[in-house]
């Protein structure tokens, strides 16, 4: 979770001093615990610990049901069932068995992610942008919007994670490029690799895959194999067979998966880990990549099978982006650069924090307005063709609006005229795919006869506003000719 204070932004960590909170929910027998402390008392309390809950949020049965509830470390945790059409949970509560709502632990997170916002802000409301996954249904959203409000959030948007992560990197901000932009996420129970472009300031998901049978838990699952092959190999005993057992390993596992991001070697430490046998071990950087080489690059498929659906090659490729936390993992990141080659590899954020960066960019965007009302509708009108702005007998060519930029827009431009400068100059405004030198005659938009320059004209200025019904309104200025013109393009015009 990231906090906008007097425009500077800041990932808040929670009471535990962590930047990251497991969205973990277990119901003990008086209490209901969140996050790190769910999570520390899983060995305990699987039965009762519910994890990876946004996957069934808003689902129907036959939708959730192939649904990843979570890793190897998973076992005997909590699972959903669909009584009466809606994801619920069994859980033990003393003598009693107590079904709770999917919808219910949700809200559970978004109270505690509530405790550790105020804990970093005196103001009383709290208005949010949450980022929800590419794979979220209307439904989920529609859920998530409502859990977040019942913990007292004022939701002011969702975005999509795709999104946030252009926007936690600034990308949307250039109004006359086109760009396209691999968003590569590697979470714990999913992986996500979308293909974003990025036109006019308006972004728009061309394609999205999601896999959920490799992912962060994957890595982790390789790593419990390995140690628990080695534990064997010493002591002639095996800690999978019971989930205790499992589970202690499970979590050295992670831990060492985590060191190894930014460390050479990672010592692991498991006490009383099989019939009081302690496990001690060390796994070097080296040996990880080894491990885990054919995950990481299933990992990079997805990105590159993303790129193939959307019609596009590598090379096209503007910016790549990484997220999620085994998106932290050096050689996925060596991996994803050779991939891309020709592409700018974005990954100077912590990649676990670029979501929470994004979504607070979005936030502080909405709150800079004096006015703003929720989005019910994601379709936003929007160019097909890129215009363009020629001064014939000049080299003074240039993309005014790209294709798929959204109505309302504006730009200035300030183009140079031939030199020495004429008495009269000619401006055409045209549409085309990319820049031509002579546009077609059925492709030109408007032709503008510009007259009585002066030796001191220098430069034409022009302003462009693209109104919502779809017209083009233009200023050109000329200081020195004193020349001060306006016209319209009506919408349709070709």
């Amino acid at each position: 979770m990231k906090l906008v204070q007097d425009g500077k932004f800041e990932v808040v960590a929670n009471a535990a001093g962590d930047r990251v909170t497991p969205a973990i929910v277990a119901y003990h027998d008086m209490e209901v615990v969140t996050g790190l402390a769910a999570k520390q008392g899983m060995i305990r309390h699987a039965a009762n610990t519910i994890q990876n809950v946004l996957r069934v949020v808003g689902t129907t049965e036959d939708e959730g049901q192939g649904q990843p509830c979570g890793g190897s470390g998973s076992g005997g945790m909590c699972r959903p069932n669909w009584e009466g059409g809606q994801a619920r949970y069994s859980v033990q509560r003393g003598d009693k068995t107590v079904q709770v709502t999917a919808d219910e632990v949700i809200t559970h997170i978004f109270s505690l992610l509530k405790e550790i916002a105020i804990a970093h802000t005196s103001e009383p409301e709290l208005p949010v942008v949450i980022c929800v996954p590419a794979w979220s249904s209307e439904n989920t959203v529609a859920v998530v919007k409502k859990a977040a409000k019942k913990a007292t959030f004022n939701v002011q948007a969702t975005v999509s994670q795709p999104a946030a992560a252009v926007l936690a990197y600034g990308l949307a901000d250039d109004n006359k490029q086109n760009a396209y932009v691999v968003v590569l996420h590697c979470g714990g129970t999913t992986v996500v690799g979308s293909v974003v472009e990025i036109a006019g300031g308006l972004l728009t998901l061309k394609e999205s895959i999601t896999s959920s049978s490799v992912a962060g838990d994957s890595l982790t699952n390789v790593l419990v194999q390995h140690f628990a092959k080695e534990f064997y190999t010493k002591y002639k005993g095996d800690p999978l067979e019971n989930r205790r057992s499992r589970r202690k390993l499970y979590n050295a596992s992670e831990n060492c998966k985590h060191v190894l991001s930014t460390m050479n070697t990672s010592q692991v430490y498991v006490e009383s880990l099989w019939e009081g046998v302690d496990f001690s071990t060390t796994l070097s950087r080296a040996r990880f990549d080894g491990l885990v080489a054919g995950t990481l690059t299933a990992f990079l498929q997805l990105a590159r099978e993303a790129v193939q659906r959307s019609g596009l090659t590598e090379a096209q490729i503007s910016k790549v982006i990484l997220s999620g936390g085994s998106a932290k993992i050096p050689r996925l990141q060596q991996l994803v650069g050779d991939a891309f080659s020709k592409a700018d590899l974005l990954c100077s954020l912590p990649p676990d924090e670029v979501l929470a960066a994004g979504a607070s960019m979005e936030a502080a965007l909405l709150l800079g307005q004096s006015t703003h009302a929720s989005v019910a509708s994601s379709l936003v009108p929007a160019l097909a063709t890129s215009i363009f702005c020629k001064i014939l007998g000049s080299e003074s060519n240039e993309c005014v609006f790209s294709r798929g930029t959204p109505t309302h827009s504006r730009q200035m431009l300030s183009q140079a005229l031939p030199t020495p400068a004429p008495a009269n100059c000619t401006v055409v405004i045209y549409e085309a795919e990319e820049l031509v030198e002579d546009p077609q005659e059925e492709a030109v938009l408007t032709q503008i006869d510009v007259t009585n320059l002066t030796q001191d004209s220098k430069l034409l200025r022009l302003d462009f506003h693209l109104k919502s019904d779809g017209s083009l309104h233009v200023v050109l200025q000329e200081t020195h000719a004193k020349i001060n013109r306006t016209f319209i393009i009506e919408s349709g015009r070709s």
